[in-house]
């Protein structure tokens, strides 16, 4: 069998076997970086009742301490954020309220807030009872 070689830019001879081989190991990754991205995973969306604390300075998040929601996550205080600063307008520190807890890909985020009647009792744990109550 004949070998075949290649002179590069500088004179360097290339066998052309070894750029074969380099071909053969490199296709396989060329192919599989452009294939079909894979559907991405739908919301999931869980009914939350908590209590409203405050919306940060930009609008984007707001801060709240919400009911156990069961088998995804215990009872905390956590921000989340939301699509307009409008969401939470009219909202008031130890508000209690209904809202959407939204987790996507890129984390969790609140929408469809609304406050329920005053007097509305959360089941929450001892530590977190009187977060955003007045003292």
């Amino acid at each position: 069998m004949k070998t075949v070689t290649l002179r590069t830019k500088t004179g360097k001879k290339m066998n052309m076997r070894f750029l074969l081989l380099i071909l053969v190991l490199t296709l396989p990754f060329a192919f599989t970086a452009c294939g079909e991205q894979e559907p991405q995973a739908a919301e999931e969306v869980y009914e939350v009742r908590g209590r409203y604390l405050s919306t940060d300075m930009r609008g984007e998040s707001i801060s709240v301490v919400h009911e156990t929601i069961p088998e995804v996550m215990n009872a905390m205080r956590m921000s989340l954020r939301i699509e307009e600063p409008a969401v939470a307008e009219g909202l008031e520190t130890g508000d209690v309220i209904r809202f959407d807890m939204v987790r996507t890909q890129t984390g969790w985020h609140a929408r469809n807030i609304e406050a329920l009647p005053s007097g509305t009792e959360l089941d929450l744990p001892e530590n977190l009872r009187d977060v955003g109550l007045p003292q």
